[in-house]
């Protein structure tokens, strides 16, 4: 019985078992792709300090950027420009968004769909249905992305006012 536990710990630590969210570490009160959810463009630095339990450090005046380093391998950053509405960024290893649900096989056929317009809901159909993490967001558009088990990766942004897909980009 004990050899067949070791089994399956190892067949699932082999294979991996979808998203690895739950392995982050964090310096404040949610993982980075726990936060990119929680925080809108239209939220100042103190309700983003609020959110994320520690003050962002500014690191461009010019700019208005401001920087919050939630573990040693990622981070978000929130660019403010002239406006009071904020380009939410983060930055993060893709290793813990590899996916083995994800399937990159319909892309020729997203493309098409892409260039003639297709939604959110639409667009994960491709891809075997599974929603994409949130890496971005401004006022106009919402990126996401989607990793495969092997670590090829595809972007895709969705204007907030049409709710179709912009454009896509990525490493198949």
């Amino acid at each position: 019985m004990k050899k067949i536990c070791i089994l399956i710990c190892c067949t699932f630590m082999a294979f991996g078992c979808g998203n690895n969210n739950n392995n982050l570490e964090t310096k404040g009160n949610c993982v980075v792709f726990d936060c990119i959810n929680k925080i809108e463009p239209k939220n100042t630095v103190e309700d983003i300090n609020e959110i994320i339990g520690f003050d962002g450090e500014l690191i461009d005046e010019k700019y208005n950027k401001y920087y919050w380093e939630l573990s040693d391998t990622s981070s978000i950053t929130v660019t403010y420009y002239s406006s009071t509405l904020g380009d939410i960024t983060i930055d993060y290893n893709k290793e813990y968004l590899k996916n083995n649900k994800v399937d990159f096989s319909h892309y020729d056929e997203l493309q098409d769909k892409v260039k003639s317009g297709i939604t959110y809901n639409d667009f994960i159909n491709y891809i075997g249905n599974i929603d994409g993490t949130i890496v971005e967001k401004n006022s106009s558009s919402i990126k996401y992305i989607w990793v495969d088990k092997d670590g090829k990766y595809l972007n895709a942004s969705f204007s907030n006012s049409t709710g179709k897909c912009n454009y896509t980009t990525g490493m198949l």
